[in-house]
C-alpha cells in the first residue's frame, strides 16, 4: 500500500471516530434541548414567514437568490469551523457542522425579503448594512447567549462586512445571470 493510501486510511479512521463522538454528543447533549427546539422553531418559522411575504410572481428569481445566499453562507461557515474560528454546539442534525436553522432558514429568508423589497442597488445596500449590523452586533451575541454559537477566534466586527458582501455578491450573480439570459434570447 502506498504511503498516500496508508495515510488516507488513517484519515478515514479518524473521521469515523470523530463521527461516532459527534453522534454520541448530539444524542446526549443536543437533541431535544431547549436550544435544539429554538433552532427548529427558527428554521420552520423563517420559512412560514417567507411564504406569507414572498411575491409569488417572482418566487423563482427570489429563490435563486436565496439558494446563492445559502451556498455562500454554508461555505463561509464550513471555512470558519474548519479554521476553528467558531463552533455550533447545538445542531438540529448531527452530521452538519453548521447550524441549519441559520444557514438554511433565517439568513437566506431575511436576505430574500430584502432582495424582494429593495430591488434598487442603493436601497438594497443600505438595507443590507442595517441587516449586517443587526446580525453581527445583536444576532451573534444573542446566539452566544442562547448557547447555539461559540466564538473561538473571531470578533463580531469581522462578521459585519461579510454579511453585507455575501448579499452583494449573491445579487450581482443573480442579476448577471438574468441579464445574460435576457440578452441571449
Amino acid at each position: 500500500m502506498s504511503s498516500n493510501l496508508q495515510q488516507y486510511s488513517q484519515i478515514l479512521e479518524a473521521q469515523s471516530y470523530f463521527h461516532i463522538l459527534q453522534l454520541q454528543h448530539w444524542y446526549q447533549f443536543e437533541l431535544f434541548t431547549r436550544q435544539w427546539w429554538y433552532l427548529l422553531a427558527v428554521l420552520i418559522i423563517s420559512w412560514l414567514i417567507w411564504w406569507k411575504l414572498v411575491d409569488k410572481k417572482s418566487v423563482f428569481n427570489i429563490l435563486c437568490y436565496g439558494f446563492v445566499i445559502m451556498f455562500i453562507v454554508i461555505a463561509m461557515d464550513a471555512i470558519g469551523i474548519v479554521k476553528q474560528r467558531w463552533i455550533y454546539p447545538i445542531k438540529l442534525i448531527p452530521v452538519a457542522p453548521h447550524t441549519e436553522a441559520i444557514d438554511w432558514g433565517l439568513l437566506p429568508v431575511v436576505d430574500m425579503l430584502i432582495y424582494q423589497y429593495f430591488p434598487k442597488w442603493k436601497n438594497f445596500i443600505i438595507a443590507e448594512v442595517f441587516l449586517g449590523a443587526a446580525l453581527a452586533f445583536l444576532g451573534e451575541p444573542f446566539a452566544q447567549w442562547l448557547g447555539v454559537y461559540t466564538i473561538i477566534n473571531w470578533k463580531h466586527i469581522w462578521s459585519f462586512p461579510i454579511y453585507i458582501l455575501k448579499s452583494i455578491l449573491a445579487k450581482f450573480i443573480i442579476e448577471t445571470i438574468a441579464h445574460k439570459s435576457q440578452t441571449s434570447s
